[in-house]
């Protein structure tokens, strides 16, 4: 009799352990997304984004979306301040230098650029050294 109630106090002690132990655990620390810092959110996104293979816009667009364009800026420095002054030359003699440079250093160069006829395919209407060439033919009227 007296191993039967040991038994059962045994049970009674094991089973309340069990549920006063879950009642009373120290909570760890979850990893959750709204518990990031805005900054924290942001790379984990830029992550996923690689991870996923998805284009650089994305991340643009999802931050915009989130209203975590402020930490988007600050990491990727996307300020207008920041970014470069002009346009370079892709091609030729002045590869890497700023257009505007060679306009004013080698007017030469530009007035020879304007009469190549090969120019014309690879320039877009908006692209600096299309202007400048336009602005050559205009003066050399």
């Amino acid at each position: 009799m007296k191993t039967i109630a040991i038994f059962f106090l045994n049970v009674i002690q094991n089973t309340l352990g069990i549920i006063f132990s879950g009642l009373f655990k120290p909570k760890t620390k979850r990893h959750s997304y709204k518990a990031l810092s805005d900054i924290e959110k942001v790379k984990y996104l830029e992550k996923r984004r690689q991870y996923k293979g998805y284009k650089k816009q994305w991340l643009y667009y999802r931050c915009r979306e989130e209203g975590l364009m402020e930490a988007y800026h600050k990491l990727f420095k996307t300020e207008v301040e920041e970014q470069d002054p002009g346009t370079k030359f892709s091609f030729g003699k002045y590869r890497g230098e700023f257009v505007e440079d060679i306009w004013e250093s080698d007017r030469e160069y530009i007035n020879w650029l304007s009469q190549q006829e090969w120019l014309a395919e690879y320039l877009d209407e908006n692209d600096m050294i299309h202007e400048l060439l336009h602005l050559e033919e205009e003066n050399q009227n």
